[in-house]
Parts: C-alpha cells; sequence; structure tokens
C-alpha cells in the first residue's frame, strides 16, 4: 500500500509539472502570437502613412513638369498624379516590408530632398506653395466675371483724351524694352517649366505693382506721362499707371487694354480663350498664394469670348476686385 501510494503521488507529481510546462508554453505562444500580430498592425500601419506621405511630396515635386491639366473648369492633374503614387508606392511598400528593404524607402524618402539640394527641380518651399495653389484652385472656383456696366451720369471722356493716352503707349522704345526684359525676368523663374511666358508677365507686372507710387496731377490738367519718365519716377497717376503697364507688357508680347472708368483708368491683361484662362488663374494661385490667400479673381469677357484680367493697383495680385465697375470707353492698343 505504501509503494502504491508513493508510486501515486509521483505520478501525480509528473502530470501536475507537465500540465504546469504545457500551460506555460501555451501562454508563450499566446504572448508571441499576440506581439507578432502587434507588429504586424504597426508595419500596416507605418506602411500606410509611408504610402501617404511619399504621394504627396513625390506629387508636389513632380506638378512642376505637368502643365494645367482641365476637366470642364477642374483642374485635376494634381488628383492624377497623386492616384497615380499612391498605386506606385503601395507596391513599392509591399516590396520594402516584405523582403526587409526598408534602407531602399529611406532612399526613396530622401530622393526629392537630395534633387531640390542639388538644384534639380523646385526647392522644398516652392513646391509646397505650388501644391497648395493647386489644389486650391482644383477644388474651388474661385474667379468671378465683371460685365461691362455702362456709366450712367458721367461724362464721356473726349477723344482727344483717349488718342493721347493712346499714342503715349509705346513699346517698341529700346528703354521701354530693356525694362520690361530686365522685369520679367526678376521672380518665378521657376515656375517656368509649368506655366511659361505667363511667369514672365506676372514678374513684370509684380515689379510694377510692387514699386509704383500714386502721385495726383497738376490741379486741373490732365498730364500723361510717357513710359520712360514713369520708369524714372516709377510714379504718378492711375493714367501713368496704366500707361507704363500697358507699354512694358506690350514690350514682352502680352496684348493689353485700358478701361476708362469715371474718375480712374485701369489696364486689363488680355487671356485669351477659357483653357488659357484658366492657365491663368492656376498660375496666380501658385505663384501669388499668400497674396490672394481665399480671395477671388476677377475677369471680362468680350464679345468674342475672350478673356481680360484685372491688373489695376487696387490689390498686389492679377485678377483683383475692380475699383470701379462702371464703364466709359475702353482703348486698345494699335
Amino acid at each position: 500500500m505504501n509503494g502504491f501510494s508513493h508510486w501515486f503521488f509521483n505520478y501525480f507529481c509528473r502530470q501536475t509539472e507537465k500540465n504546469n510546462k504545457l500551460k506555460e508554453k501555451r501562454k508563450k505562444g499566446k504572448k508571441r502570437r499576440q506581439g507578432s500580430d502587434v507588429q504586424k498592425r504597426r508595419q500596416r500601419w507605418l506602411c500606410v502613412l509611408s504610402v501617404l506621405l511619399l504621394a504627396l511630396i513625390y506629387t508636389a515635386f513632380t506638378l512642376q513638369w505637368i502643365p494645367p491639366v482641365f476637366i470642364g473648369e477642374v483642374q485635376v492633374e494634381i488628383f492624377i498624379l497623386l492616384a497615380g503614387f499612391l498605386l506606385l508606392f503601395v507596391l513599392a511598400c509591399h516590396f520594402c516590408f516584405k523582403y526587409r528593404k526598408r534602407s531602399l524607402l529611406v532612399a526613396v524618402f530622401l530622393l526629392p530632398l537630395l534633387l531640390s539640394l542639388l538644384g534639380i527641380g523646385w526647392d522644398c518651399r516652392t513646391a509646397c506653395r505650388n501644391f497648395y495653389g493647386s489644389f486650391t484652385h482644383a477644388r474651388n472656383r474661385i474667379s468671378s466675371e465683371v460685365g461691362i456696366k455702362i456709366a450712367k451720369g458721367a461724362v464721356q471722356p473726349h477723344i482727344s483724351l483717349q488718342q493721347r493716352i493712346q499714342r503715349k503707349v509705346d513699346y517698341t522704345h529700346p528703354e521701354v524694352r530693356t525694362f520690361a526684359v530686365k522685369n520679367s525676368l526678376l521672380y518665378f523663374d521657376e515656375y517656368y517649366t509649368k506655366y511659361g511666358q505667363i511667369c514672365r508677365q506676372f514678374s513684370l507686372i509684380k515689379y510694377i505693382k510692387e514699386n509704383f507710387k500714386y502721385v495726383k496731377d497738376p490741379a486741373g490738367f490732365d498730364y500723361f506721362a510717357s513710359p520712360v519718365e514713369s520708369m524714372g519716377l516709377m510714379a504718378g497717376d492711375c493714367d501713368d499707371y496704366s500707361i507704363l503697364m500697358a507699354s512694358a507688357l506690350e514690350a514682352i508680347g502680352v496684348k493689353v487694354r485700358i478701361i476708362w472708368a469715371p474718375n480712374h483708368v485701369y489696364p486689363e491683361l488680355y487671356c485669351g480663350d477659357q483653357g488659357s484662362f484658366e492657365k491663368y488663374v492656376s498660375a496666380v494661385y501658385a505663384m501669388f498664394g499668400r497674396e490672394i490667400g481665399e480671395k477671388r479673381i476677377y475677369y471680362r469677357l468680350d464679345k468674342e469670348g475672350n478673356y481680360w484680367m484685372n491688373i489695376d493697383y487696387t490689390d498686389s495680385y492679377p485678377g483683383s476686385v475692380y475699383l470701379l465697375e462702371e464703364v466709359l470707353s475702353i482703348i486698345y492698343i494699335k
């Protein structure tokens, strides 16, 4: 009996120890599986964030080589690029995580920064500013047509005054040409690949807007300064500003017309048909994003369906709000 009790006791102890080891093994296996699941979830989230960041970075960097694309009035190249890069980097991240090639992923992250530092393409600031401008233009309809309202009760300008303004506009003078070319190269050169000559026009407009100071004419006399005179002074009243702006822009091959309103004269920039105008709008939001903010762009349509953008000195960006909507006369430059 004692021998059987001893055997049974030893058997019980061995079974208990065996069961405890089995339970411990199961616990460790469960913890290992839980840890593996947590690690997999982390990898998934890291992969998702990597894909999003890479797609945004490469979209912003690549936009400089893609001209604006419109479907109707909506600018869509940013969404096409974003969708393409999302698909590409989903496959790339899956490959990197599956085959443990994370160093390759880091290299892909750093490539746009390295290209920017080497001077290939936009710097990070320009890329981000253009991305924001393109996205703003894509999601909003941010331009407003202003009709030509005939001014009632106002005295029409005598034809001789209109002819005097036309004669003062001089875009063939060598000094005017030198002034126009020099200042068309001051700003926005990094946008040339995307917007072409629009960046030259906007650079010249920006220079004149920022540097021209308002000074009244002599009392009771309309003094029209030549563009060469205004270039030297960078000052005058609204008609001097309009003559200088029209002369300088015409000197680099851009059409401008001058609007005579009650007690005010201002220039308008020719933007062509709707497709061309949408490109101008996109360029305004890219190059003047800080100045325009959430404001709108104002324009007029002529009888042929061509668009004309306001470039008065009422604000610091092309397409700013009209000081006056009434029109007495339209002066086309010959």
